[in-house]
């Protein structure tokens, strides 16, 4: 089952009053491997991105990163800005629900350093 059906069929469950693991729920939205990072990237830019941005600083596949920003649109956590120029111009920033995500990111990322200077010490003691 990929995310995105994990994602619907808990929408439905939701929708019919079941009962939800939040963790089974933010996985469903955040869980694919290149979310986070998308998430992390525009949280870090003072501005929106440009696609080339984006996948210049994530050394994506544009398919893989239009997949994955389609879903993150789908899902609220990002905004699609479109302008109405040539050539065409779109930019993608946090939406108001992708914002709540900031104090979980910043949590994740001090884990995350902790971690690895956890590493670096063992390794200089072995």
């Amino acid at each position: 089952m990929t995310w995105e059906e994990k994602y619907q069929e808990i929408l439905a469950r939701i929708r019919e009053g079941g009962n939800i693991c939040p963790i089974m729920y933010a996985v469903s939205v955040i869980g694919q491997k290149w979310k986070i990072p998308i998430l992390w990237q525009l949280a870090k830019s003072e501005k929106p991105m440009r696609f080339s941005e984006i996948r210049k600083a994530l050394k994506l596949t544009d398919a893989m990163l239009s997949k994955t920003l389609d879903e993150l649109e789908e899902h609220k956590m990002i905004e699609r800005i479109q302008y109405d120029c040539i050539p065409p111009r779109v930019e993608y920033t946090l939406s108001c629900k992708g914002k709540t995500l900031l104090p979980a990111l910043l949590a994740l990322r001090d884990w995350g350093a902790e971690q690895i200077r956890e590493e670096s010490r063992n390794c200089e003691k072995e």
